[in-house]
């Protein structure tokens, strides 16, 4: 059952992650273009560092309560329902590929994603060699938030509430807020995007798919921008 130190841990970890990406997603945006580059690499390195300085207090507090990991999520997953989500991420790889490969033809699709991308356009990549940097940051986000919102946040509101359902429900929700400096457009996208791989949870009984899932569609957002974002300098079928 849920301590007042699992609620404590809930509370850090919306303020943690939240309040300090407004902040710096602030600060960000009133940098020029010339310092925004440094400015970004920064702000990426400060998130992945309290990501998973909030998976090490997360650690630490199953372990001083005797709780198994498999419970938020960390056991083997079932292999019918692995099987049919790298399936369906297949198709949808192919299908982004295609897309991707029409931003060389078609200036309206730049456009789109240029405004798709506006409220966190300093945050994402601008240049190549910012990339490796920004799959280090998907990788945390992939690992890490899916730890957190789909494996504690859910444990916890499923110790309170009668259905997984409204458990998924209630960690999308916080998972939105705390993505509160994307605007409220992005604060609706996300908590979706909560549900979606709360969905693969229960598909497939681990975060193991969901942890994927999540980096890739990161790294995919990431590739975009440096496609829009640096226009020629970026080959086309890179």
């Amino acid at each position: 059952m849920p301590t007042v130190y699992d609620w404590l841990l809930l509370a850090i970890l919306v303020v943690g992650l939240g309040a300090r990406a407004w902040f710096g997603m602030r600060a960000l945006r009133r940098l020029d273009t010339e310092r925004a580059a440094t400015g970004r690499r920064r702000l990426w390195l400060r998130a992945m560092a309290t990501q998973w300085g909030l998976v090490a207090l997360l650690v630490v507090l199953w372990l001083a309560r005797g709780r198994p990991f498999v419970s938020l999520g960390l056991g083997a997953p079932a292999p019918w329902g692995l099987a049919g989500v790298l399936a369906g991420l297949a198709f949808v790889v192919a299908v982004l590929a295609g897309q991707r490969r029409q931003l060389a033809t078609k200036p309206e699709l730049v456009e789109r994603v240029r405004e798709r991308l506006e409220p966190v356009a300093k945050l994402m990549p601008h240049e190549r060699d910012e990339m490796p940097g920004f799959v280090w940051l998907c990788v945390t986000a992939g690992v890490c938030e899916e730890i957190l919102f789909r494996g504690f946040a859910t444990w916890l509101f499923a110790g309170v509430l009668p259905a997984f359902w409204m458990a998924a429900v209630a960690q999308a929700v916080l998972f939105g807020i705390a993505h509160t400096y994307q605007g409220p457009r992005g604060v609706v996208a996300t908590g979706a995007v909560g549900l979606f791989l709360s969905g693969i949870v229960w598909v497939t009984g681990s975060l193991w798919a969901a942890m994927l899932v999540h980096a890739l569609m990161d790294v995919h957002a990431g590739d975009l921008a440096l496609r829009v974002y640096a226009g020629p300098r970026t080959p086309a079928g890179a």
